[in-house]
């Protein structure tokens, strides 16, 4: 089972511009074995890893905030093939969409009335010690989005290092 670390939000991300505006973040860490795959590839194995009873509270989440006018995303783990020329920003992966990649860190977003989503899948290191980050920026517009995130910033942390530790990449 590999070490997952709670560390400070990475300074390389892509996402560090927008530190100042958010209402909630947090980075993790783990050792990455294969360090030639790419951030795409941490981020579908991570998303693979999913546990049925996550995508269960998935499920919960949209039959509540449905009829608040919200929107539902599905399934954490949902697949959305790449196209002939690999992910390109703009595609959907998982239940983000994709708003910047390179080998290094996939940047995926998901906007709504109430908060704007972001989440980072940051490859560290070379041959000698490679790791891996994944951080996530919220930023709450209203009431609502400050509400919603009570339960899910103190949910959030365990799922993502439970996750974490149950891929070995």
């Amino acid at each position: 089972m590999p070490s997952v670390r709670k560390i400070p939000f990475p300074s390389e991300s892509r996402l560090q511009a927008r530190i100042a505006q958010a209402t909630y973040l947090d980075a993790w860490e783990a050792d990455l074995r294969d360090p030639t795959r790419t951030a795409t590839e941490i981020a579908a194995r991570a998303q693979g890893v999913t546990p049925a009873w996550v995508e269960g509270l998935l499920a919960l989440r949209d039959m509540i905030v449905r009829p608040l006018g919200l929107k539902t995303v599905g399934r954490l783990g949902a697949r959305h093939p790449a196209g002939p020329q690999g992910y390109r920003v703009g595609d959907r992966f998982s239940i983000f969409t994709i708003e910047s990649l390179d080998a290094d860190e996939l940047v995926l977003g998901i906007d709504d009335r109430h908060l704007d989503v972001r989440i980072s899948y940051l490859r560290r290191g070379g041959p000698g010690r490679s790791t891996y980050v994944v951080s996530a920026l919220v930023q709450t517009h209203n009431l609502l989005g400050r509400l919603y995130m009570i339960p899910v910033g103190r949910f959030h942390p365990f799922l993502v290092a439970m996750m974490m530790r149950r891929l070995s990449i």
